[in-house]
């Protein structure tokens, strides 16, 4: 290619191969244009309660980028979570993967354990469950299960498809129940596992192949 004056370089015809270049140039091999692709980096951050998901200092709260590496300091997130919200974060350098993520039409599964409390009617529970319009907002059905006995505080899994604002807690306030713990345990492919609260982990390569798989599945 170099004895054919095929290679150029910011303009330039390439005569040698000792040519030292960065993802900043501009190269053109056979008057093709050669992009450079970043690799994709996802991570898990499990977000203690009590701070907010912001990149920016907004008052004197904190936020989940002052448990994070200077290195991820320019990652974005997916999956926001409210102030008295617990659970997983993810952590990624490409909004792609962050589109992806929040898009409903992906169908992203995100679980949640719930600690409500108050009387809990398994009827309305499960006339909810089908989706419903609550303060002029539709909400779309959602799944279930009770984890243990029925008492004045049951612990509730709940798998949604959608991150409509404060969701959780405005399908049981419509049914007069009030939210204690609010934890994400899941968001799609990736899991929260053994994470501790503040602890970021790198997400597996069985999870990312699971993400690839399901958006090409969704894309086709």
């Amino acid at each position: 290619m170099i004895l054919k004056n095929k290679i150029r370089v910011n303009g330039k015809t390439i005569l040698s191969p000792l040519c030292f270049v960065d993802k900043n140039d501009e190269i053109y091999i056979d008057s093709k244009k050669i992009s450079f692709q970043k690799k994709i980096e996802i991570l898990k951050l499990y977000k203690p309660i009590n701070y907010i998901c912001s990149k920016r200092k907004q008052d004197k709260r904190k936020i989940i980028y002052e448990l994070i590496s200077t290195k991820y300091k320019n990652y974005i997130f997916a999956g926001r979570l409210d102030i008295n919200s617990e659970g997983l974060i993810i952590l990624t350098n490409s909004s792609k993967v962050t589109q992806n993520l929040e898009n409903p039409k992906n169908k992203f599964k995100r679980t949640y354990h719930v600690k409500v409390y108050g009387d809990l009617n398994l009827k309305k529970l499960k006339e909810k469950s089908k989706g419903f319009i609550y303060k002029n907002i539709r909400y779309k059905s959602f799944n279930y299960k009770i984890l243990g006995d029925v008492k004045r505080n049951t612990w509730i899994e709940l798998d949604l498809f959608e991150g409509k604002k404060n969701e959780i807690r405005q399908i049981f306030r419509s049914i007069n129940l009030a939210v204690n713990k609010l934890k994400r345990i899941s968001y799609g492919p990736f899991r929260l596992d053994k994470l501790n609260p503040a602890q970021i982990n790198i997400a597996s390569a069985k999870e990312i192949s699971f993400y690839e798989s399901h958006i090409r599945k969704i894309q086709r």
